[in-house]
């Protein structure tokens, strides 16, 4: 009886939100652990499609609750989230609720990441045709996307992770940019795997070296297959450099404690499950 009590609160909670947030939510139940939002972005001028999932002991336990956003949701949310019932269930991961950034479908998700998940504008010989709106997708989250987590759900305000594989790691690094480079303070863990650093010919490498930024109390896990080195494009560095690079860049001044990961026998596709595994476990596990 309890648990349709709390059940029936969210519902309501998750439908009053609509009101609160006015035209730029719309929002569904669709059973008591799970949650969908529509929202509309005012930075960006579109919709996202936003999963929810909360942990199992949610509605027995008066606690807040670390929060993982995911990127390209339309993928792997629905990977990560039953990861993540099985293993809290067993103890091999902590109880989170879980947050899938995505899109109306796959197709829509393909074609738009690299809107949102680049910045600056991608150089010609990338024959992109949409980039750099990767500021606008961060305001997306720090104006609308949080708050709007943080009030209907028992969030752990000061424990947000942000996880992005590919171009969505590249986008997880430019973010980590971001608030080192600014006082704000929206994540505070950052997964990272196999990200897309050679983008715009290092871009994010460079921009992370000339960093100036005092301790801020981040973690981030960066992640990378011993597969995935192309030789023969000049543009990428090795894994060993892009690694030292990282290391040199995030760790001056103490500004973030960083994990790096080679996972020798895996290729680019492959980094995602073992990278959500092992960096949550790092960062919510380890003191």
């Amino acid at each position: 009886m309890l648990k349709f009590y709390c059940s029936a609160i969210v519902f309501l909670f998750a439908f009053g939100c609509t009101q609160s947030f006015k035209k730029d939510v719309r929002s569904t139940g669709i059973d008591q652990f799970n949650f969908k939002h529509q929202i509309y972005s005012s930075s960006i001028e579109d919709s996202f499609f936003v999963n929810i999932h909360l942990p199992d002991d949610y509605y027995q336990q008066d606690t807040t609750y670390p929060v993982v956003f995911v990127l390209d949701a339309n993928l792997y949310f629905d990977i990560y989230r039953v990861l993540e019932d099985k293993y809290s269930e067993v103890g091999l991961l902590p109880r989170v609720i879980l947050i899938g950034v995505g899109y109306k479908d796959f197709y829509t998700m393909d074609s738009l990441r690299n809107r949102d998940y680049t910045y600056p504008v991608a150089i010609p010989e990338y024959e992109m045709t949409t980039s750099g709106g990767a500021d606008k997708f961060i305001s997306f989250f720090r104006e609308q996307l949080t708050g709007m987590v943080d009030s209907i759900y028992h969030t752990d305000k000061n424990n947000r992770i942000l996880m992005g594989h590919s171009l969505g790691g590249y986008f997880t690094l430019y973010s980590l940019y971001h608030q080192l480079s600014s006082d704000q303070n929206l994540f505070s863990g950052y997964i990272a795997a196999s990200p897309s650093t050679h983008y715009n010919n290092n871009y994010i490498l460079t921009s992370l070296e000339k960093t100036e930024s005092n301790s801020k109390h981040i973690k981030a896990y960066i992640s990378s297959g011993g597969l995935e080195n192309d030789l023969s494009d000049t543009s990428m560095w090795p894994t060993a450099k892009v690694f030292a690079a990282l290391q040199t860049s995030l760790q001056k001044k103490n500004a973030v404690q960083l994990k790096t990961e080679v996972y020798s026998n895996l290729g680019h596709m492959d980094t995602q499950i073992p990278s959500f595994i092992k960096g949550l476990q790092w960062m919510l596990f380890s003191e």
